[in-house]
């Protein structure tokens, strides 16, 4: 449809360019051939003021109005044009924009990848050395995710113990499992803030910015043990308590390599609290 009414507007265009040129070539022939009629009947009309007012009168009500009329198609004409050139402009801008759109999301992307790697690599270092930083009684390197979660079970089932002596209610509440998961947490704060820190940070930045949430939290899953995830769930679940934070974690399934076993043991009352799309292996 575009291209029909281009041709359209082109030929329309070159008619009026025609028109203007036989307009033109018209005056000046017809101006022609009245002075040799003239000059044929009156060799010496040149002579008579009246005679020239006459031709004056002539001329200037036929090719006065044929040239009118040319001078107005031209104007016309200027205008087509001139509308050509900012319907060009506007698609050059267009196209600028385009441009300028796809390098801003290049140079976003590249940004994002770029903070995204430099987290990431923090985040296996940091890892790699919470493994080897808990000492053991005997003066050997325990991991530390391993570690933690030992000592939060140990506290669980004091607690449990304490409240069966008291023959209270054995199984502890959502206030009672925080309180024993950050009296450990404490004990191992400067081990792990900077890494679970780090963590959420990495989990929020994804979300927000990449262009492509499934790969990169594909990325970050690929370099998480089983170890850790175990620490990243109760600090999701019990210290951080961001809303947000647990719907990223359900969305895209940060959970999947949870020992589901190994939390049952300790705490099953929260892996009901978690949508199961957490544990889910695969995420659309």
């Amino acid at each position: 449809m575009k291209k029909v009414a281009f041709v359209f507007n082109q030929l329309f265009t070159n008619l009026l360019g025609i028109a203007v040129m036989a307009s033109v070539g018209g005056g000046i022939a017809l101006t022609y051939w009245f002075f040799y009629m003239l000059n044929n009947k009156h060799p010496n009309f040149w002579e008579d003021p009246a005679t020239l007012g006459v031709i004056g009168e002539f001329l200037g009500g036929t090719v006065g109005s044929i040239w009118a009329l040319a001078g107005v198609i031209l104007f016309f004409l200027a205008l087509i044009y001139q509308k050509r050139e900012l319907v060009l402009q506007r698609e050059e801008l267009k196209e600028s924009r385009k441009i300028m759109e796809t390098q801003s999301a290049t140079i976003g992307i590249q940004q994002f990848e770029n903070t995204f790697f430099q987290l990431l690599n923090f985040h296996v270092n940091a890892s790699n050395s919470i493994r080897n930083t808990i000492l053991g009684t005997n003066g050997s390197s325990l991991n530390g995710f391993d570690s933690l979660f030992r000592d939060f079970k140990k506290e669980v089932q004091s607690l449990k113990k304490r409240r069966k002596n008291d023959s209270a209610v054995v199984s502890p509440d959502d206030e009672a499992y925080d309180l024993c998961f950050r009296t450990v947490y404490n004990g191992y704060k400067n081990t792990f803030q900077h890494y679970l820190e780090n963590y959420r940070t990495l989990v929020v930045l994804i979300q927000a910015k990449s262009h492509d949430p499934v790969f990169y939290f594909n990325i970050l899953k690929s370099h998480f043990t089983e170890q850790e995830v175990l620490v990243q769930f109760y600090y999701v679940v019990l210290l951080a308590k961001d809303k947000n934070l647990l719907k990223i974690t359900e969305q895209y399934g940060l959970f999947h390599k949870l020992n589901l076993r190994a939390v049952a043991e300790v705490d099953a009352y929260h892996l009901e609290k978690v949508n199961k799309n957490a544990y889910a292996h695969e995420v659309a």
